[in-house]
This record gives structure tokens, C-alpha cells and sequence, in this order.
């Protein structure tokens, strides 16, 4: 049986977006193994092939470094964080990537910024509302206490510059509307459709991909503290009993430079990386969380 292709609106979304990234291409994969894997390989090629004028598969020079917007409708060996894996199957799931050139001075924070950018287009909040989507350090998003999806963040030098590949994986339909596997997450499993019936891979990109290239140019100059109020409104961790490596206690917010701040038997502890783990309510353990 012949796959069905979703229709993406490329050009369209092209001529919204490429004034913000001047020489942005946007380009809809069938299928391919990583879509962050795809764009980092072909930035490390141009170390090796820079000047040349032989094609990639793509249609693009090898060594082109201009921005990137890359989907896959059917994504097979797709990664998250820790080395997780991250399949997407056709229609059932949006998985992105975007490549530009970016120079923070900080790093620090940039998965929540992006984190807080998707949810805020998938869910806009009136004042006084309480979220459904919410954020798990470091990089996981969450609908109603499940997983819903994740943020993988790469970068790579290509000569003077660093460019960064951002990638997005979100769960879109219901686990009875799924054909194949579905995702194994210990947290559960929560898809958009279920903030609202009509969403698709190519309408969520749609609304993801503007607001997404804002927060991306704007993070060199704000960082992360900048979104730091509008991430505690979503931080699903706040209060909750969590363990970080080695040390267990209770998360208390992330401070301006994008750390986790733990409680511990010891006093205060900030966390900039590793492993984190929710322990609910009624649980003998904690459960696995990341991408």
C-alpha cells in the first residue's frame, strides 16, 4: 500500500518565515533516520567537502550552511536525550529539526527557552489559567501529567561560526487512532489531540515554527532569564519530590541560568545536567524521565 504524504504548506510557511532567517530552506523527508542527525552530518561534511560543487542528496550543496527547517513525516532511528530513541510514524507524530548559526555567550537554559516557545504556541493561557501542557526539566514536554514530547539540542562548529540543531518531537494522535508500535514512556503517554481534536503534524508546525526562530534569534541577547516567569508557570517539577544523579530532594524552580534548584537533606542544590526523576504520589520509586 502506498504511503499517504500530509500536506505541509511549504511555501506558505517559507514565505512567513524565511524574512526572519534570510536564506531558509524548508525541506519534507518521507523518511529518514534522525532528522538532527541529517543536519548535523551534513555541517560536518562541509569540513570536508567545502568549495565543492558536487550535490547532496538533497539538492543542496554539501557545505550550504544556510538555515534549515527539516521534517520527517516517517523518522526510524530518531534520538532524544541520554541516547533515548525516538521513532515518529506518518501522521501520528511531528518530528523537526531546524539548523542555524547561533552565538550565545551562555548556552545555559536554551532547551527550556525552546521547551517554553512550543508550549506557549500549542497552548496559549489567559490570565489566571491553569495549564494542561507543562515543562519538565530539562527538555521534556508533558500534557496532563504524560509525556507528550521533547526538545534535543546539538550544536556544531563549522569554521568562524557554531551552528545548533534544534530538534522537536511531539506525540499528535491518540494511542487507539496509532497504526505500529506506540511509544513506551514511563510517565504515560499523552498526544496533542488531545488539547483538541483537529490538530495535525502540519498545523502544529505551523504554529511551533514562527515563535520557535523568534525565541532562537532572541536567546543570545536575553538568555534564558528572560523566560524564566514564563517557564515556572509551567514547570511541572515545582514541589515535587525528584532525584538529580546521586542526590533526592524537592525541586524548587529554575534560577535565571536555566538550573534546576533542589532541596536536599543538605541545603540548596543547583543541577545543570543529568538524569531527572518524578516521583509521584503512591510511587515506590522513581520513574525514568528525559527523552
Amino acid at each position: 500500500m502506498a504511503e499517504h504524504h500530509q500536506q505541509w504548506g511549504a511555501e506558505a510557511l517559507w514565505q512567513d518565515l524565511e524574512p526572519l532567517l534570510p536564506g531558509l530552506s524548508i525541506e519534507v523527508l518521507a523518511r529518514t533516520e534522525s532528522t538532527n542527525t541529517t543536519l548535523l552530518e551534513r555541517v560536518r561534511s562541509e569540513q570536508h567537502q567545502r568549495g565543492s560543487l558536487e550535490r547532496s542528496p538533497y539538492g543542496r550543496r554539501a557545505h550550504d550552511l544556510q538555515p534549515c527547517l527539516l521534517v520527517a513525516e516517517h523518522q526510524t532511528h530518531g534520538r532524544g536525550r541520554m541516547g533515548r530513541s525516538w521513532h515518529a510514524t506518518p501522521g501520528a507524530s511531528l518530528t523537526f529539526s531546524l539548523s542555524l548559526p547561533l552565538a550565545p555567550s551562555d548556552w545555559s537554559g536554551l532547551s527550556l527557552v525552546v521547551g517554553c516557545a512550543v508550549a506557549e504556541a500549542l497552548e496559549p493561557l489567559q490570565a489566571g489559567q491553569a495549564p494542561r501542557l507543562q515543562l519538565k526539566w530539562p527538555n521534556d514536554l508533558w500534557l496532563d501529567g504524560r509525556k507528550l514530547g521533547g526538545v534535543l539540542i546539538e550544536t556544531v562548529q563549522a569554521g568562524g561560526q557554531r551552528v545548533a540543531v534544534v530538534g522537536v518531537g511531539l506525540n499528535i494522535l491518540a494511542a487507539e487512532d496509532r497504526d505500529g508500535e506506540l511509544p513506551s514512556y514511563s510517565t504515560g503517554f499523552a498526544s496533542l489531540s488531545e488539547l483538541d481534536a483537529a490538530w495535525t503534524a502540519p498545523l502544529a508546525l505551523a504554529r511551533i515554527a514562527r515563535p520557535l526562530i523568534e525565541a532562537l534569534l532572541a536567546f543570545p541577547q536575553q538568555g534564558f532569564a528572560a523566560w524564566q516567569a514564563r517557564y515556572a508557570r509551567r514547570d511541572c517539577l515545582m514541589g515535587r519530590a525528584v532525584t538529580a544523579g546521586t542526590h533526592g530532594g524537592e525541586a524548587r524552580g529554575v534560577n535565571a541560568q536555566g538550573e534546576l534548584l533542589l532541596q536536599t537533606a543538605d541545603g540548596p542544590l543547583p543541577v545543570s545536567s543529568g538524569e531527572v526523576s518524578v516521583r509521584l504520589a503512591g510511587d515506590s520509586g522513581p520513574a525514568a524521565g528525559g527523552r
